[in-house]
Parts: C-alpha cells; structure tokens; sequence
C-alpha cells in the first residue's frame, strides 16, 4: 500500500503539470465571424423589424481583456466558463456616447450585444439608437 501511495504522489506533478499545459494550450485571443439578426430602435420609436446582419466580426483578447465588436472596443468584466460577458461606454464623434454591453458563449457560438447611442446635446431624449444583436458565431479556422 505504501508503494502505491508513493507511486500516486509521484505521478501527481505529471498530472497536474498536464493540467497546466492545458491552459497555456487555450487561445488568449479568439476570433469569430458571427450572421445572425439586428433589431433597430430610434428615439421613442418601437423596435423596427429584425434585419439580417451578415458576417460580422468579433475578437475577444482575454490577455488584453477586451471585445472588439463593430469598431468598438469594450472591456471583458468577466469570464466564467465559457462565457465572457463584456461592456463599456465610449465618447465618439461629435460627441455621442456609445455603450455597448453583451455576452459570448464559446460553447454554443451564441453572442448576444447591445449597443445604445446617445446624443448628450439632448437631454429630453438622450437615446438616439439602440440595436440588439443575436448572433451565431464561429471560430475563424
């Protein structure tokens, strides 16, 4: 029993190493190309009907910790498991603000965003835009 209890001990640091190798083995930045479908609003208007929205790219850099998506960047506020969450707020031209907010499931390729612009000079009615995001996405290989 002694032996099979040293022998266990001494495999342990194989084990484990490979464990660690593992994780250095997974990619630090991921890119994906995503179809799926957008549903615009303006102002206080209802939700236009969905449009197709056709390879769109993605890039999550978790050494980085960030989402690139659709020129903006936002940061990673978590990763668990296999889903990053991500969101920020941005100035851009002219002043607009730009949040962008949303979820990436590396398991199933579902990503979900969205992006809301707002027009500070408009205090009333600040949000000018808002887009939700429902898409498929696939690793680029």
């Amino acid at each position: 029993m002694r032996a099979r209890l040293c022998t266990a001990l001494a495999l342990l640091p194989l084990v484990l190493g490979g464990h660690a190798r593992a994780a250095e083995d997974e990619p630090k930045v991921i890119t994906l190309f995503c179809d799926g479908m957008l549903t615009p609003a303006y102002g206080d208007n209802k939700p236009a009907d969905p449009q197709s929205l056709q390879k769109a790219s993605v890039v999550a850099d978790l050494n980085e910790q960030t989402v690139f998506f659709l020129g903006y960047v936002a940061p990673i506020e978590g990763v668990e498991g296999a889903s990053i969450h991500f969101g920020g707020r941005q100035i851009v031209d002219y002043g607009f603000i730009v949040e962008i907010s949303g979820n990436i499931d590396r398991a199933t390729g579902h990503m979900d965003a969205t992006l809301v612009m707002s027009d500070p000079m408009q205090p009333r009615d600040s949000v000018t835009a808002k887009i939700k995001y429902d898409m498929v996405c696939k690793v680029n290989e």
